[in-house]
């Protein structure tokens, strides 16, 4: 919330550069969403599946819950705690996980990726890599890892074993990458099509990642109202 409202503050500098009767910003457009309440960062499902995690616990299936609610809190509210204690969690998860290991690998590296933790990230999907298990995501992961790392080459490869113009997750990299490659057009329109992709899903989250990132590649391009316009789309869902 305070990232989009930080947005619409500097698209309306962006605006200021033309007359005053043009400008794009209007107050009344977002005003609404600013008056939010605190983020909770509790609920009654948290401390359920909390409730069950003891010292000697090997309830596996609460940690991962656990961890994703830790992380969930961590978006609303940007507070470092919750990342470490769902690092906490997820460390644990991968210790004594015998089935799905390879899933609390990937958690655990976004996590330390979050922390920008890069190397630790790194070594944690070539752990999933070998499991063999949910391939595609690993492969995204390391694409993912790889890119933060400056190991381009090594992305590459990753995102080509990837290809798929119908997947929300390479559609979001192959953008990234023209991105990094400095072609701006190509790069947004693979993120206007995995924006259709996040409204055919239905899907929040999808949809919110959808509209910032793409929010901000138009403000790059200079198309100020395309950009104006998608965050508060992104806005209207959060």
């Amino acid at each position: 919330m305070k990232y989009l409202s930080m947005c619409i503050v500097l698209l309306f500098l962006s605006s200021c550069k033309t007359e005053t009767e043009n400008l794009l910003t209007n107050k009344d457009d977002y005003n609404k969403y600013l008056a939010s309440s605190s983020s909770k960062t509790t609920s009654k499902y948290f401390e359920l599946w909390n409730n069950k995690i003891l010292p000697d616990s090997s309830q596996l299936m609460s940690f991962g819950i656990v961890g994703g609610e830790y992380n969930r809190y961590f978006q609303n509210t940007g507070d470092i705690q919750y990342l470490k204690k769902a690092e906490q969690v997820l460390e644990k998860a991968v210790t004594i996980a015998a089935i799905g290991k390879a899933g609390y690998y990937r958690a655990l590296a976004r996590n330390y990726i979050s922390q920008h933790r890069f190397r630790e990230a790194a070594q944690l999907a070539d752990s999933a890599r070998t499991i063999k298990s949910g391939v595609d995501e690993t492969l995204g992961l390391m694409f993912d890892v790889n890119m933060e790392l400056g190991n381009y080459d090594v992305a590459q490869k990753y995102l080509d074993s990837l290809k798929n113009m119908n997947d929300f997750g390479y559609l979001i990299r192959l953008s990234k990458w023209n991105d990094h490659k400095g072609d701006l057009a190509t790069t947004i329109r693979f993120m206007e099509k995995a924006k259709e992709k996040a409204e055919d899903s239905k899907n929040k989250g999808l949809r919110l990642w959808a509209y910032t990132n793409l929010a901000d590649y138009y403000g790059h391009a200079g198309r100020i109202e395309d950009s104006y316009r998608h965050y508060l789309k992104a806005l209207a869902l959060d």
